[in-house]
């Protein structure tokens, strides 16, 4: 259950550091705790699939066993020591659940060939070719009943609750389903998928989950809403920023009360948003506007030095922590500082004046504060 101003610090072990070892995501923790954070998010931990591989080391979202840990990684007892770490700290830990799809030589492809979907009587994919997965068929009860036992499984490791991939593609039923199992402290984080992606499945005959349906279930869902028109016109600077305030204030008016954004403006599938901005005080505002906004500001390691250069995520590739900018990690604490104390984070408004966004604070129907962002 989140309140809705904790952050959230995603981080690729793999190329964390170096050694990619939980062992070193450990020692950097009290960092992490100092810079403000509340939330560590790793992406998949299980071992990867070897058929089909993409890259020397293959994606972590190609799992070959649910129950499983990446031996490059660690083992068992690292990922406790890490979780039990995080926790004196005082922050909690979440794990990344990637149920649309597996590796084709995964351990449950060889036992339960009937979980997953197929394509001309052969297991394939549902939207995209993608050669080093396949989907599974998550509307069956026996899938729902096998992959809430993997949630099990990783709750009692120690994890406080899960990211899931591409969850408006899931069937619902089983969230329903692992929300009544695993209870409501468990934190549910959705990757809702965006509204171009969103109209592409729908070609495909695949009809995704709306964000208004995910909320009751999940705890936050992914901003992609507003962050793909901010990409696009930091991409193309061919247009206005109507398009995005349109997209945060039409969730204000349309989303259930509760919801909440995961307010990222970079993670492992975006570019770095330092690459994207073009001078400093550019990368200031946008890293100010994920944390005005309602939701949860979300930090994809490295992007807290304001680093431009985004892992590659099929091979070896650490991030270079001595390209660091400690003026913007200031920032962010700073920041975190001001969202942990925020008043106003039912009450907040995206406005235009004079070609800038404003974001107005609003209670009982009166601006309380404007902050001017872009």
């Amino acid at each position: 259950m989140l309140k809705g101003n904790e952050v959230i610090y995603q981080i690729f072990a793999r190329n964390y550091s170096v050694e990619g070892t939980f062992k070193k995501i450990e020692d950097d923790l009290p960092r992490i705790k100092d810079l403000g954070v509340d939330i560590i998010y790793l992406m998949p931990i299980n071992e990867i699939g070897v058929k089909n591989r993409k890259g020397t080391y293959g994606s972590p979202y190609a799992s070959m066993d649910y129950f499983s840990i990446s031996k490059d990684l660690g083992n068992l007892k690292d990922l406790k020591s890490l979780v039990k770490k995080t926790h004196k700290l005082k922050m909690k830990i979440i794990v990344d659940m990637v149920f649309n799809h597996t590796a084709p030589d995964s351990v449950l492809f060889e036992e339960h060939p009937e979980f997953y979907f197929k394509k001309n009587g052969k297991p394939g994919n549902r939207v995209g070719d993608w050669s080093d997965i396949i989907d599974l068929d998550t509307s069956r009860e026996d899938t729902q009943d096998y992959l809430i036992s993997v949630l099990e499984y990783w709750k009692n490791v120690g994890f406080d609750g899960f990211r899931f991939d591409v969850a408006s593609m899931i069937d619902l039923n089983l969230f329903k389903k692992a929300r009544e199992r695993l209870g409501n402290e468990i934190i549910f984080l959705a990757e809702s998928i965006d509204d171009d992606f969103a109209k592409y499945v729908k070609t495909c005959g695949i009809h995704p989950i709306p964000d208004n349906e995910l909320f009751p279930i999940f705890d936050c869902c992914y901003n992609y809403s507003w962050y793909r028109p901010l990409e696009r016109y930091l991409k193309n600077r061919d247009g206005g920023i109507g398009e995005i305030i349109d997209n945060i204030n039409r969730d204000l008016q349309y989303m259930p009360k509760s919801y909440l954004r995961c307010n990222c403006i970079e993670n492992h599938d975006c570019e770095r948003i330092a690459s994207l901005t073009q001078d400093e005080e550019e990368l200031i505002r946008l890293t100010k506007l994920s944390y005005y906004l309602k939701g949860c500001p979300f930090i994809y390691a490295g992007q807290e030095y304001g680093i431009g250069k985004k892992p590659d995520l099929f091979a070896k590739d650490p991030i270079d922590w001595s390209d660091k900018n400690v003026k913007i990690f200031e920032l962010h604490k700073t920041l975190i500082k001001e969202k942990h104390d925020e008043k106003h984070i039912d009450f907040n408004i995206c406005v235009e004046k004079r070609g800038r966004i404003v974001i107005q604070l609003i209670q009982d129907n009166d601006v309380v504060e404007e902050k001017g962002i872009f």
